[in-house]
């Protein structure tokens, strides 16, 4: 597979798509109580991004939980982090499972200074 330079600017509107339309199919199948259903594409993605720019593959996981809890039409706050990193492992195609715990410690520790965990 090839690769080509993304100008940041194009980047960011292409993970703000991602977020949207992820955060759509995750509402669309999330019960109370339940995991959040992340696709591999958004898995894919946010694994890259985490090896390349893990701050920003943060942020993208703080946009999507902001989505899901408050700006996406159908926004559902009971939908939290933990749901969140729950459902994220299965997305997480290849990655080793020590690579992926250190994943969600920092996604733990990091996510709520961006996005409100409270009602």
């Amino acid at each position: 597979m090839g690769t080509r330079e993304t100008p940041d600017h194009i980047l960011d509107q292409l993970l703000v798509g991602l977020v949207f339309y992820e955060a759509e199919l995750t509402l669309m199948h999330f019960e109370p109580g339940g995991t959040a259903l992340i696709s591999d594409a958004f898995g894919d993605v946010f694994a890259w991004l985490w090896r390349e720019n893990p701050a920003k593959a943060t942020m993208m996981v703080a946009d999507y939980l902001a989505e899901l809890r408050f700006y996406h039409h159908n926004a559902n706050r009971t939908l939290g982090l933990e749901a969140v990193l729950e459902g994220l492992p299965p997305s997480l195609r290849g990655v080793p499972p020590e690579e992926v715990a250190a994943m969600q410690d920092t996604l733990r520790r990091d996510v709520p200074m961006y996005v409100s965990q409270g009602d």
